[in-house]
């Protein structure tokens, strides 16, 4: 997978390093990195890298979920914008609870999925909380669904019917941490692993339909802090990093 500079330039700038790639849903990946110095001769070859002592950094690698908006299959490689996740943030409206079958009922479920989480906005329908994280439960028809409070909980007990309009949102991710293992300090190695048990997706997410246009979108950095030595402050070193998930896993 090839991306354009403009891509990768929203992620780490003009001139940092970034590692980008793409994976399927549910896949394990990771790198190996290596922290060294080059060692060049007088003709200015390179001719050795001695490694970095990573005794007493601190690393640390995070991801967060992005979208994708403006996407480019070109001849320079992909090119799209990032944008904050979610974009944009409502789903549908809900129109009216009913408490003799625990239903929601909003303009459609086309976006809703088992197990997303969800969020309320507007006129509280159904006694919800507002701004609170609530989980698709089961999805009835075109326009009905019902809730729980925890993912894989309950279906949530509505005690009256009610009308009104009650938007329903996506909820904001949070920032993931990768493993980092294998840690050789005195040859400066380590390994990042892209663990899928962390992604913030979720089987039945409409950005993993095989007919969607745009892959899901992670971005991040892994990031070396060095202690203070004598004379010399403490500083860090960061790796930007991008990578895209797209089906098959295979799911949806």
């Amino acid at each position: 997978m090839k991306f354009t500079q403009y891509t990768l330039n929203q992620v780490a700038g003009f001139d940092n390093q970034i590692l980008a790639q793409q994976l399927v849903y549910n896949q394990k990946d990771f790198w190996n990195f290596e922290w060294g110095t080059q060692v060049t001769n007088q003709t200015g070859w390179t001719t050795n890298v001695n490694p970095i002592d990573l005794t007493g950094t601190t690393i640390d690698a995070q991801i967060i979920r992005r979208d994708i908006i403006n996407l480019d299959d070109s001849r320079t490689g992909l090119n799209f914008d990032i944008v904050d996740y979610p974009y944009p943030a409502p789903i549908t409206t809900v129109v009216s609870s009913s408490s003799s079958d625990n239903t929601f009922t909003c303009l459609d479920t086309k976006q809703l999925f088992v197990n997303q989480p969800v969020r309320f906005t507007g006129t509280v329908i159904g006694s919800v909380a507002i701004n609170t994280t609530y989980y698709i439960k089961t999805i009835i028809t075109a326009t009905t669904f019902t809730i729980s409070e925890t993912s894989g909980g309950s279906i949530f007990t509505i005690p009256t019917t009610e009308t009104g309009l009650m938007v329903i949102n996506r909820v904001a991710p949070t920032a993931i941490s990768l493993p980092i293992t294998n840690r050789i300090d005195a040859l400066g190695k380590f390994t990042m692993t892209i663990d899928d048990d962390t992604w913030d997706v979720i089987a039945g997410d409409p950005e993993l339909n095989i007919n969607s246009n745009n892959p899901v979108c992670f971005t991040g950095r892994v990031k070396i802090s060095f202690p203070a030595f004598g004379d010399q402050p403490a500083y860090d070193e960061v790796i930007f990093i991008l990578f895209l998930i797209i089906s098959d896993g295979v799911i949806n």
